[in-house]
């Protein structure tokens, strides 16, 4: 019995030798931080990050308007220039939903919905009863209309001058009115004959649902470094609104290879070439690298989504034929009754504008009106984002209307907005910090508890079948040590006589 118990020890240590011996060989050609990584690849079901995706995006959404202080001044000929006055942030909860419609080891097809939830939140804007605070805009409607006229029905100049005469040039209502329920009687009449959305208003268009099915890539048969590009948006590859351009490869319109700005590819370098598919201005926006930055205990990468005095793309570089400038691009083709409209960023910073020559009261500035993206390279996981647009009308020589004339030639501004991404779930960061912080100081630590383990476990397998009861005789048969023993003799004749000596001494 007590032999059978023996060789049993040997079984089961020999195994834990080999296993531990295995594990090390393992840990010397891999990397546990790349194999993490390229387990999240697999986007499967019970990873932590699964439930922050779906309920995503997650932030506040803040918009600013421009009141405009010296309308009757400007138009009677008493300014020169209008001055603008910025009211903001009015700022909304926002939470999205994203809806896997199909999913296999190499992809993932699902619907999502940017604007799921959106909740007023009044102790986070400028003031709690903003909604209600009466400003003063341009008559976005009297604009749009006439660049129409000019540009498609230049014969019809003075019939839209008639028809027009009521409509003033500036528009006093309140906040709400301009954001949710902005329409006009001229709107409403034009509708009944032609298909025209009578809503202007600027969230109310700019949060309405628009379909957004993406297929993209999972797991590693596309490799990780193309993990969450997109395959197709809607089934096309290319943005829908952009269908004429989709030949034109210096237009960005190839949604394929981009992605949806949820989640990018891990082990991002600097130069690693990313793009998102921005499907609020209908096109493909490139990311910039611009420097390491660190955020809450991350060491990030700084992406910028529009470099300063950046030049549009051709097929962008117009708005109804009037000439962008630098640092703007085209969106007609995007919004409402595809009226006249072009982005840039806020307060038209880093565009080549010279807006001082009509407005007073911009402040543009890299630090509140640059938008970025904070990206975790080694997981590829957004850590923070502010995405900051603003809306302009590019207008054309309006010399035709005794009440538009004077603002021939501007870029009137509408609104501008920024989504400020919420902190990620405790989780979340967790696991980001787990797999970016602790994994590659616990990998040397493991390896040398195997190489450990794996040398104990061989000498007790030699010492049970050695038949050594202890590691110190294992020892001394190894090395070869002496077996020395002390041994004590006693001589029975003494080398001094003791009665010889005591006669010398009484001698």
């Amino acid at each position: 019995m007590a032999n059978c118990c023996c060789w049993f020890k040997i079984a089961i240590l020999s195994l834990f030798c080999v296993l531990n011996i295995v594990l090390f060989v393992i840990s010397c050609r891999i990397s546990y931080q790349h194999a993490m990584t390229q387990e999240h690849t697999r986007f499967r079901q019970q990873m932590p990050t699964m439930d922050s995706w779906v309920n995503s995006p997650f932030g506040k959404l803040k918009s600013y308007l421009f009141n405009v202080t010296n309308a009757e001044a400007f138009l009677d000929g008493r300014d020169s220039k209008i001055k603008l006055q910025e009211v903001g942030p009015i700022t909304y909860g926002m939470l999205g939903y994203n809806d896997i419609l199909n999913r296999t080891g190499s992809s993932v097809t699902y619907s999502k919905e940017r604007y799921r939830q959106m909740k007023f939140l009044p102790e986070e804007s400028v003031s709690p009863d903003i909604l209600n605070k009466t400003i003063i805009q341009f008559n976005s409607v009297l604009l749009g209309s006439a660049i129409q006229v000019v540009h498609n029905y230049p014969f019809a100049l003075r019939v839209f001058n008639a028809l027009t005469i009521g409509e003033p040039v500036f528009l006093s209502n309140s906040v709400n009115y301009f954001l949710w329920e902005y329409t006009r009687p001229s709107l409403k009449l034009l509708s009944s004959v032609m298909p025209l959305d009578t809503n202007c208003g600027l969230l109310f268009n700019a949060l309405k649902k628009r379909k957004e099915v993406y297929k993209v890539n999972i797991g590693t048969e596309h490799g990780i470094d193309n993990f969450f590009r997109i395959q197709t948006l809607n089934d096309k590859q290319h943005v829908e609104e952009l269908e004429e351009y989709s030949e034109d490869e210096s237009c960005p319109t190839r949604v394929a290879g981009s992605f949806d700005n949820s989640l990018y590819s891990p082990l991002v370098k600097r130069d690693t070439p990313l793009s998102i598919a921005a499907v609020e201005s209908c096109r493909v926006l490139p990311l910039n690298y611009q420097r390491d930055e660190e955020y809450e205990g991350f060491q990030t990468y700084r992406f910028s989504l529009l470099k300063v005095n950046q030049t549009p793309p051709a097929c962008l570089a117009r708005s109804y034929n009037v000439p962008l400038h630098d640092g703007m691009f085209d969106v007609s083709h995007c919004v409402i009754n595809k009226a006249s409209s072009a982005f840039s960023m806020p307060h038209f910073y880093g565009t080549s504008y010279n807006w001082s020559q009509h407005f007073e009261g911009f402040s543009p500035n890299a630090e509140e009106h640059e938008p970025f993206i904070l990206l975790e390279p080694t997981t590829g996981i957004p850590i923070k984002e502010k995405y900051r647009f603003q809306t302009c009308t590019a207008l054309p020589d309006l010399s035709f209307s005794p009440k538009l004339r004077k603002l021939s030639h501007m870029f009137v501004p509408g609104f501008w907005y920024e989504f400020d991404m919420d902190q990620l779930p405790g989780f979340v960061s967790g696991m980001i910090r787990f797999i970016v912080k602790v994994v590659p100081t616990l990998q040397p630590i493991l390896m040398a508890l195997q190489l450990i383990a794996a040398t104990w476990c061989l000498l007790s397998v030699v010492r049970r079948l050695c038949g050594f009861c202890s590691y110190a005789q294992l020892y001394r048969k190894i090395c070869g040590t002496a077996n020395v023993q002390l041994e004590t003799v006693l001589n029975s004749k003494p080398q001094h006589d003791f009665k010889c000596t005591t006669e010398q001494a009484v001698k």
